[in-house]
């Protein structure tokens, strides 16, 4: 199980960081729609009224078009993204009522779906738009990394204490304890690589909301498996299960991020 997780560490890293570096924010609107689309596609496993076509298909075809309405939307009207998309999954809806019988079920859980996975994903296209943008992708990729593997080994060698076990019986105080201590490294490496990131205190501030903001996702994500009676989203990552196994602590770190920057006057959107 441990070698899976490295090997599958290792690949997304050798895919990630060439994109990351050298993809511009096309590259990073361009993996952010693929992995949508991905995620997406886990949700509708698991949603009862996605499972089917065409829900499943259109659930599916939102993620690369959520990505794309954020690349091409100016700063000043990103907002209309998240508003228009529930009325456009209506929109559609409607124009496809003669084949979908439970429109209000099928709508709600596509607008959740999208909500949870595309727009917060979403916003990894946003924060490579702002000042030192691809140093802040790092930032969140590395402190929301490391703090899950700082959670898995120190659970693992030390946990005892459980906390929220009706919702995630895995869950320790130990390691909450193990992915705080592994988030402050990450933010003491890339403080160290990128200097002028940002101020000691405000990265402190932030890497406090980012340890809080993981447990909290993962949390999420363990809520909806034990509704929908799953153990994992899918099993599309060996070892981890499928992407939104991976990816639920990042749902919550790139909005988190992102706002913190603009609210606190730290990265100028372009």
């Amino acid at each position: 199980m441990l070698l899976h997780r490295v090997i599958a560490a290792a690949v997304l890293i050798v895919i990630l960081v060439p994109v990351i570096l050298w993809g511009r924010v096309e590259g990073i609107t361009i993996v952010v729609g693929f992995l949508s689309a991905v995620g997406l596609w886990e949700m509708a496993r698991v949603l009862p009224e996605l499972r089917v076509f065409p829900q499943k298909q259109i659930t599916v075809v939102l993620g690369p078009l959520i990505a794309a309405a954020l690349y091409i939307a100016p700063p000043a009207a990103v907002l209309a993204v998240p508003v228009w998309m529930p009325l456009f999954v209506l929109l559609v809806h409607l124009a496809l009522y003669h084949r979908i019988e439970k429109t209000i079920e099928s709508t709600s859980q596509m607008i959740l779906a999208a909500a949870y996975v595309a727009i917060p994903l979403g916003h990894a296209i946003l924060l490579r738009r702002v000042d030192l943008g691809v140093a802040w992708v790092f930032f969140v990729l590395v402190i929301t990394c490391l703090g899950d593997a700082g959670a898995y080994f120190a659970g693992r060698a030390f946990g005892k204490r459980h906390f929220a076990s009706s919702v995630s019986p895995s869950k320790t105080i130990e390691g909450l304890l193990g992915s705080l201590a592994a988030n402050f490294v990450g933010m003491l490496a890339m403080k160290l690589v990128v200097p002028e990131l940002a101020s000691v205190g405000l990265l402190v501030v932030l890497t406090l909301l980012l340890a809080l903001s993981g447990p909290v996702g993962d949390l999420c994500a363990s809520a909806i498996k034990r509704k929908a009676q799953v153990k994992d989203f899918g099993s599309s990552i060996p070892g981890h299960g499928g992407l939104m196994d991976r990816a639920d602590s990042l749902i919550f770190s790139f909005p988190i991020t992102y706002y913190f920057l603009v609210l606190t006057g730290t990265a100028t959107l372009r």
